[in-house]
């Protein structure tokens, strides 16, 4: 077998124990004519509910034929994770009597994740301006525009740091470069949030991004050394375009969500990303 094939099947068997969950610790005394029962519901992720059902044997665990009915406590629908959840089952209001070697056996099953939306601000120090929005809640989808007011801005020529300016017309017009320089910058990115804890996420997604440098040119005549125009020349050394990666951490706060992470384009020129937004059901 390939051996990148195994190593993708090692890795999705142990993030399916890691994110699944698990029943530990399952003891229970008896208590006048009700079983007191106790058990740890584990999972690495938060935020999920789950559907837990409770079954006895009188046959040391040969056969799970007893459904407890009338028991209250920590079973049913709606229950959260957590260690020494309890409940308590009135046993003869379900069989005549409780004999034999007696074990038991807690079953949950997953409720649906409930998801929310929500919309927030999100930029970066070269791209301030922008939005991010999608849902919370398990694996879900997400989209992210970021722009600054330069993002359109075009370009005449393209300068080279061997060549100066390669496509320059010299034989009617010289330029001098001016003071002003422009940074386009623009990204858009689909991707996915991914729960992490009950108030924390993760988010990461890709997508296009555009991070240009341009410089400032003044043309002028060479028969009477005039300004003709000014011009903008792109720095090719410098500028890039093609994949953007984005990636970071969501905090919902009751119904603000803030926001931390990380932009870069062709795994160059990183910068931080920073969100407030609002989030809804």
């Amino acid at each position: 077998m390939n051996k990148k094939l195994l190593l993708s099947f090692i890795l999705l068997f142990s993030l399916h124990h890691l994110f699944s969950q698990s029943i530990k610790n399952i003891n229970w005394v008896k208590d006048s004519s009700k079983i007191v029962l106790y058990y740890d519901l584990v999972s690495f992720i938060k935020g999920c509910t789950y559907n837990v059902e409770v079954f006895c044997s009188t046959d040391g665990g040969e056969t799970y034929n007893i459904f407890l009915k009338n028991a209250v406590g920590d079973l049913g629908n709606d229950i959260t994770i957590g260690r020494k959840k309890q409940l308590v089952w009135d046993v003869f209001k379900d069989i005549g009597g409780l004999a034999g070697n007696v074990s038991f056996k807690v079953v949950a099953d997953k409720n649906p994740r409930i998801r929310n939306y929500f919309v927030s601000y999100n930029g970066t120090l070269e791209a301030p301006f922008g939005i991010q929005a999608g849902m919370l809640g398990g694996i879900s989808p997400y989209l992210s525009i970021k722009m600054n007011s330069d993002f359109n801005a075009k370009h005449n020529y393209i300068y080279d740091e061997n060549t100066l300016i390669v496509d320059y017309p010299y034989n009617t017009i010289y330029f001098i470069y001016g003071d002003e320089v422009k940074k386009p910058r623009y990204s858009f990115t689909l991707g996915g949030t991914f729960q992490l804890f009950n108030k924390a996420y993760s988010y990461l997604g890709a997508g296009f991004g555009k991070s240009y440098l341009l410089w400032e040119v003044e043309e002028y005549n060479y028969q009477d050394d005039q300004l003709k125009e000014v011009s903008w020349a792109v720095n090719n050394t410098w500028s890039i375009k093609g994949l953007e990666l984005e990636a970071g951490l969501i905090f919902p706060i009751k119904d603000l969500v803030f926001s931390v992470g990380g932009n870069a384009v062709n795994f160059r020129r990183p910068t931080l990303s920073f969100g407030l937004g609002y989030k809804f059901n």
